[in-house]
C-alpha cells in the first residue's frame, strides 16, 4: 500500500507558486510597459493623423479668409464684360429757329449767336434794303481767331426781315457808302433758296469790310442774309487773308437756312413787334394757339362796315 506524503504534495504546490510569482514578478511589469508604450504610440500616431487632416481641412479656410477683404475696404470692381455704351459726341452743328418769321439756320457750334435787340454794336450790319423798316432777327459771329498770322479781323452774319419792300424792291439793293458805286445784284442759289445777291467793298482808314446781301422775298416780306469779312491793315509779318474761303463758311450757313409759308397775319404781327427783351422771347417761341388766339381779339375788335341798304 503506498502512502502518500502530504508534506511532498504541499512542497509541490509551493514550488508551483513561488515559480508562478516569479513568472509574475519578471514578466508582469515588462508587459505593462510594452502595454503603456503600445499606448503611447498610439495616441500619437492618432494625434499626428488628426493634426494632418485638420490642417488638410483647414488650408481652404485660410485661404479664402485670406481672400476676403477686412471690413471697411471697398471692393474691387470686377471688369465688365458686357458692351460699354458708345460715347456721345456734341454734334459740331446748332440750330436757330424763330418760327415768328419762319427762319431757321444751322450754324457752327463754335460761333457766336446773338439775336434781336441783344445785336451788339459790333454785330450789327447796316442792311441792303432800299427802304427804311427792318428788323434785326439774329446774328452769327466767326471768332477772331480763326485765320491767325493774317489780316482777318471779323466775320459776321446777320438776319433781317423789311415788310415795307414790294417783291420787286426786294431783289434791289441800297448802296452802303457814296462810294460803293453802281449797284448791279445777281442772282444766285443756295440750298432749296433763289436769291437776289448783291457784293461791295466799303474801306474806312485801315480798315475794310466786304459786305455780301441775299434778299430772297417770301411771306409778303424781304428777308435778308448780310454778310461781312473785315480786315485790318496787313502789317508786314501778317498774309492777306483768303476772303473768298471766309465767305465760303458763312455762305453755308445760308445754304442751310429754311424759310417756311406763313399766313399773312403772323408775318404783320411778328413785323409790327417791338423789338423789347421780352417780345423776342416770345417771338422765339410762338406757338399756333397764341396767333390763333391773336387773330380772335382783332376779329372781336373789327366792326363790321355797315350794308348799302343802311347807308
Amino acid at each position: 500500500m503506498t502512502t502518500i506524503n502530504p508534506n511532498s504534495v504541499s512542497g509541490n504546490k509551493n514550488f508551483k507558486q513561488i515559480e508562478s510569482d516569479s513568472w509574475t514578478s519578471l514578466y508582469l511589469p515588462a508587459i505593462c510597459a510594452a502595454v503603456l508604450m503600445g499606448g503611447v504610440l498610439f495616441l500619437a500616431v492618432s494625434c499626428s493623423k488628426s493634426s494632418t487632416s485638420a490642417a488638410k481641412i483647414s488650408a481652404p479656410t485660410q485661404q479664402s479668409a485670406s481672400s476676403t477683404p477686412p471690413a471697411g475696404t471697398p471692393p474691387a470692381s470686377v471688369p465688365d464684360k458686357t458692351k460699354k455704351p458708345t460715347k456721345k459726341h456734341r454734334p459740331a452743328n446748332a440750330t436757330y429757329v424763330n418760327s415768328a418769321y419762319g427762319v431757321s439756320f444751322s450754324y457752327p457750334r463754335k460761333y457766336s449767336l446773338q439775336t434781336g435787340d441783344k445785336l451788339s454794336a459790333s454785330a450789327a450790319l447796316s442792311t441792303g434794303f432800299l427802304k427804311a423798316g427792318a428788323v434785326q432777327v439774329a446774328g452769327v459771329d466767326m471768332p477772331d481767331d480763326s485765320y491767325p498770322e493774317t489780316d482777318f479781323s471779323s466775320a459776321l452774319l446777320n438776319v433781317s426781315v423789311n415788310k415795307e419792300v414790294t417783291a420787286d424792291e426786294c431783289m434791289q439793293f441800297g448802296a452802303a457808302s457814296k462810294e460803293a458805286g453802281e449797284v448791279k445784284p445777281a442772282s444766285g442759289k443756295l440750298g432749296p433758296n433763289e436769291y437776289s445777291v448783291f457784293e461791295q467793298i466799303v474801306g474806312e482808314g485801315d480798315r475794310k469790310s466786304d459786305l455780301k446781301y441775299f434778299h430772297l422775298f417770301k411771306n409778303n416780306a424781304c428777308y435778308e442774309f448780310a454778310l461781312d469779312v473785315d480786315t485790318t491793315e496787313k502789317p508786314e509779318n501778317l498774309a492777306q487773308v483768303d476772303r473768298g474761303k471766309v465767305f465760303q463758311k458763312l455762305e453755308k450757313i445760308v445754304t442751310s437756312a429754311r424759310i417756311k409759308d406763313l399766313q399773312p397775319t403772323e408775318v404783320e404781327n411778328a413785323t409790327n413787334a417791338t423789338p423789347t427783351p421780352s417780345a423776342e422771347v416770345k417771338a422765339t417761341d410762338v406757338t399756333a394757339a397764341e396767333v390763333k388766339d391773336e387773330q380772335t381779339v382783332k376779329a372781336q375788335v373789327v366792326t363790321p362796315e355797315p350794308k348799302p341798304e343802311q347807308k
